[in-house]
């Protein structure tokens, strides 16, 4: 009799230690809703399936798991197209789920630009954006073409949203036609951008005025006050850069440069010390 009640009592035990062994892993998977469902491959055993359970966000999910592929459809579960989302996968650790389609759910732009302008204020110029159709809120970034170049001169937080979102950028445009590319990047590093050109309406054309080298002073001076960059002519390095009238060159080691203003370069020597 009391033979019996230990067997009972041991096949209690391991029951009970398999039980708990189904609940040994977890897969943990974050990634924005686009209007695709989620498809999890769930390995079979011989007592069923691998997945134990599936929660979204926290919530247990709305999904039939005893399948060998697994649909979560995210709508069914509250989600609405660009929310942000966490899935929690418990299964036995012995067979990993896989989700099939991960890339469905990386960082994709989809913004739509309503209008730009460029504007004065206090002295300053300013670019105005009127942005639309964001579905994640991913940074902008804001390229200048200058010297025959594309030169980043800023990046702006998107906020997401489908709504109309106002976003403003300070910068130093050029007089008359400023070319710029909004943009943003892609999980998989591709870009999505719009090309603009803007009519300054700072109408002052500035100049490079002189290059100062001697005992009191080592200086390039323009006309006004203008974006500037000074490149190593030797390797293209950027070694100074800032917005101002008077640029202090002291600092530079001898050696041949150009500075790049307005659209505009001018190639200098670095003369000794």
């Amino acid at each position: 009799m009391c033979l019996n009640r230990f067997k009972r009592f041991l096949v209690f035990i391991i029951a009970c230690v398999s039980a708990g062994s189904l609940f040994s892993a977890e897969l943990e998977f974050s990634g924005i809703y686009y209007e695709q469902n989620a498809y999890i491959k769930n390995p079979s055993m011989e007592s069923g399936f691998s997945v134990q359970s599936i929660t979204i966000n926290g919530r247990s999910a709305n999904a039939d798991i005893n399948t060998g592929l697994i649909v979560v459809d995210f709508t069914k579960n509250g989600l609405k197209s660009g929310d942000q989302f966490t899935l929690l996968i418990k299964y036995t650790d012995s067979d990993v789920p896989v989700i099939i389609n991960r890339n469905a759910f990386a960082s994709a732009s989809t913004f739509e630009l309503v209008s730009a302008k460029i504007e004065l204020e206090d002295g300053t110029t300013k670019l105005h954006l009127t942005i639309k159709d964001e579905i994640s809120p991913m940074p902008f970034y804001v390229d200048q073409y200058r010297a025959n170049k594309w030169v980043r001169i800023g990046a702006i937080i998107g906020k997401g949203g489908q709504e109309e979102k106002e976003y403003t950028l300070p910068f130093s445009c050029m007089p008359g036609e400023n070319k710029l590319k909004i943009y943003q990047i892609n999980s998989d590093e591709t870009q999505r951008f719009r090309d603009i050109t803007l009519e300054s309406p700072n109408k002052e054309v500035i100049e490079l005025k002189k290059i100062v080298q001697n005992k009191k002073a080592k200086e390039i001076i323009f006309t006004g006050s203008t974006e500037y960059i000074i490149v190593d002519n030797t390797h293209g390095n950027t070694k100074m850069r800032g917005n101002a009238s008077n640029v202090d060159i002291a600092p530079l080691k001898k050696g041949k440069y150009f500075v790049s203003y307005e659209g505009k370069y001018k190639k200098f020597k670095r003369k000794k010390k």
